[in-house]
């Protein structure tokens, strides 16, 4: 498929599919006779993972080493599946000390409300 097709496949603009591809996210396409680039379902199957993994917030260089592990076809490997519960954890933690947090607010604000009454 060509870019535009790939475009609206996978919900990615060019440039961030050319910047996947330059930094070795995605399998790096075959080229037509004419020049352009001929992505295939796996490449968008990889954009998707990628997608994911970004919104999951893993890094440029942690989505590179786990690609390895995704290819050709999406294998569940117990270094991928370490990395996805370091992750979780690490989100969890994170909702622990916001919840921390807004006990201390609701703390103060009820202090206030003994002050202010």
């Amino acid at each position: 498929m060509l870019i535009g097709e790939l475009e609206r496949a996978s919900g990615l603009g060019r440039d961030t599919i050319r910047f996947y591809e330059k930094r070795g996210l995605i399998t790096p396409p075959h080229r037509r006779e004419n020049g352009y680039r001929d992505y295939t379902e796996q490449t968008l199957a990889e954009l998707r993972f990628v997608r994911r993994a970004r919104e999951l917030e893993f890094s440029i260089d942690e989505i590179r080493e786990a690609m390895p592990h995704f290819r050709p076809e999406p294998p569940f490997c117990d270094e991928l599946e370490a990395r996805l519960l370091h992750k979780r954890e690490a989100f969890r933690a994170q909702i622990r000390e916001a919840e921390a947090k807004i006990g201390m607010i609701d703390d103060l604000l009820a202090r206030l409300g003994a002050v202010t009454t």
